[in-house]
């Protein structure tokens, strides 16, 4: 058995285009540890999106594999991988992806469903955070009626609010502003050493390495430490 919490072996993905065979992840081989923060690199098009996007599993490789805990994310039925994202993986994304008919409080308590938690206790831990974020008196308002900020917030809520063991995260400051970004770092840092969570945040570049053990980066599908 690995002594790795993550582990990409020979990972590849490929898209057929109208020019043909076109490579976006090229035989990756990726190990890291639990509480490890990794900073993915690249630029747009680099293929950072479809590691991440294949890591946790929402696409399947051309070749290779992913292990989580030892166990291979594609080879889980369509139950265990549910299982999987809801308990254990939370997954920021780039586009927010709020449900605009949702209230700030409804975006964030859907995450819980799954968990069966008792409301009260729901209830404390999502307005803990709305509170830790600065947005308390935003609960009831709809996503529309938020900044670019104040809705990466609440995505960032909905996942954080699941307590996931492993958060991969698709540029989540990328659509704020520098303070806020800073905000959004300083919560995922805290979370990190108070629940020993594992990290993967993929950015063009405006994040602070400072925040991670390990750099790497992507060109072409290929990685580079």
């Amino acid at each position: 058995m690995s002594g790795f919490q993550i582990e990409c072996v020979s990972l590849g993905k490929q898209y057929t285009g109208k020019n043909g065979i076109v490579t976006a992840v090229d035989d990756v081989n990726l190990q890291i540890f639990q509480n490890e923060t990794v900073l993915l690199k690249g630029r747009s098009g680099s293929g950072k999106s479809t590691l991440l996007n294949l890591m946790c599993g929402l696409i399947k490789p051309t070749h290779g594999k992913v292990m989580i805990d030892n166990k291979c994310v594609g080879e889980l039925s369509d139950n265990a991988l549910s299982e999987l994202l809801s308990d254990r993986i939370g997954i920021i994304f780039q586009s927010f992806n709020l449900l605009p008919t949702y209230t700030v409080y409804e975006n964030i308590e859907i995450a819980t469903v799954p968990k069966r938690l008792k409301r009260i206790k729901v209830e404390e831990t999502i307005f803990s955070f709305l509170e830790q974020f600065n947005l308390k008196d935003k609960a009831h308002l709809l996503p529309s009626e938020l900044s670019a900020g104040q809705q990466q917030k609440v995505a960032i809520i909905r996942t954080l609010v699941k307590q996931p063991s492993i958060i991969f995260a698709d540029e989540p400051t990328g659509s704020v502003d520098n303070e806020t970004a800073g905000e959004i770092l300083e919560q995922l840092m805290n979370l990190r050493k108070e629940k020993q969570v594992t990290l993967f945040i993929a950015t063009h570049g405006n994040i602070s390495e400072k925040f991670a053990d390990r750099i790497f980066t992507i060109n072409n599908g290929r990685l580079k430490e």
